[in-house]
């Protein structure tokens, strides 16, 4: 029990990690923009942009960008000159393409007011869940702050592009980004027909509760371009949905998508090893963690690790590509079958 626990605990910091990264420091007024919660880019010619809370910031090409956002961690190095990001989060420090970002400053929190004062930002990213105290302070010593809002996947990570291109005065450059990810995500997209998805679900344990990833949220792109029919959508289940032992025995997947090492959790557990996706003919696909619930360009290795475990046999080693890394991880095969993981 102590194990599950701990791997639960271990689970739900990731998960709480994927909703840090599309955060930290906020803006002013809540307001949910035409994107779901996420700032878009305004009409050719705006000298500012509204941010997701409502706060328009002036366009200008900032030198000294504080990033507190794994999602603008990525997307700013395709958008602007590597030294003029001045620091990015500490969670992507330790992922496995932090190699990119060189030796720059990490943030671990969006509390760490005098770290990033100490950088003489221009301009410092943040997300939904920043405190609205922090950025006043932040404001107060004349940063610009800009709020790129709520990550719920592909959909908010374009709308996240567009908006950063239009600040930054770099249209062009977004352009550019937004098309490339487009490819990667057709090119994932056409892998697998409509009518050869795998009926499957999105599925973390704590203990005895049990956490889905569905509509509304980023996993849900990752498992339809990972070649899985997303069964808790079909039921509408929306968003992070906490499932009951009964939930769960009318879903009964055939396929499982989990994080990283919480395949023998699932596997151990009294109620979830009479599911489907532990027996003989099921599946149980683990995500890397630096990968699992990435809202932004991470999604399109996220899906290609599905896809390489679910259909291996559609996909062709990745040589690796702007948004992605060449390693993927398999994990522990199921004692009853085969398990062909992946995301």
């Amino acid at each position: 029990m102590k194990t599950n626990l701990l791997n639960g605990a271990l689970l739900i910091a990731t998960l709480a990690l994927s909703m840090w990264a599309a955060t930290l420091p906020g803006g002013v007024r809540t307001v949910v923009p035409t994107q779901g919660g996420a700032a878009d880019a305004p009409e050719l010619g705006a000298t500012e942009v509204v941010d997701a809370r409502g706060v328009p910031v002036p366009v200008a090409p900032y030198q000294r960008i504080v990033s507190l956002s794994t999602i603008s961690d990525h997307a700013l190095l395709g958008l602007v000159e590597p030294e003029r990001v001045v620091a990015i989060t500490e969670y992507t420090a330790r992922h496995p393409v932090a190699w990119r970002f060189g030796d720059r400053p990490t943030i671990s929190s969006s509390g760490a007011l005098e770290s990033v004062l100490s950088l003489r930002p221009d301009l410092v990213v943040v997300t939904l869940y920043a405190d609205e105290a922090y950025l006043a302070r932040l404001r107060e010593n004349g940063i610009q702050v800009f709020d790129l809002g709520d990550m719920r996947g592909v959909g908010t990570t374009r709308a996240s592009i567009r908006a950063l291109g239009a600040l930054l005065d770099v249209r062009e450059r977004a352009a550019a980004l937004e098309r490339s990810y487009d490819r990667e995500l057709a090119a994932l997209d056409a892998m697998v027909p409509d009518d050869e998805l795998v009926p499957g679900i999105y599925l973390s344990v704590y203990g005895d509760t049990f956490f889905g990833a569905t509509a509304n949220t980023s996993y849900a792109d990752t498992l339809h371009l990972g070649g899985v029919l997303d069964l808790a959508a079909e039921r509408g289940f929306k968003d992070w949905p906490q499932y009951t032992a009964e939930q769960l025995l009318e879903l009964n997947p055939p396929l499982i998508v989990t994080l990283e090492g919480m395949g023998s959790v699932i596997r151990s557990h009294a109620l979830l090893s009479t599911l489907k996706a532990c027996g003989p003919d099921g599946r149980i696909v683990e995500i890397d963690g630096a990968f699992n619930g990435d809202a932004g360009l991470g999604i399109v290795e996220a899906a290609h690790q599905v896809l390489s475990r679910v259909h291996p046999a559609r996909v062709r080693p990745q040589a690796g590509s702007a948004t992605s890394t060449s390693a993927t991880h398999t994990a522990a095969p199921n004692t009853a079958a085969p398990n062909k993981s992946s995301r």
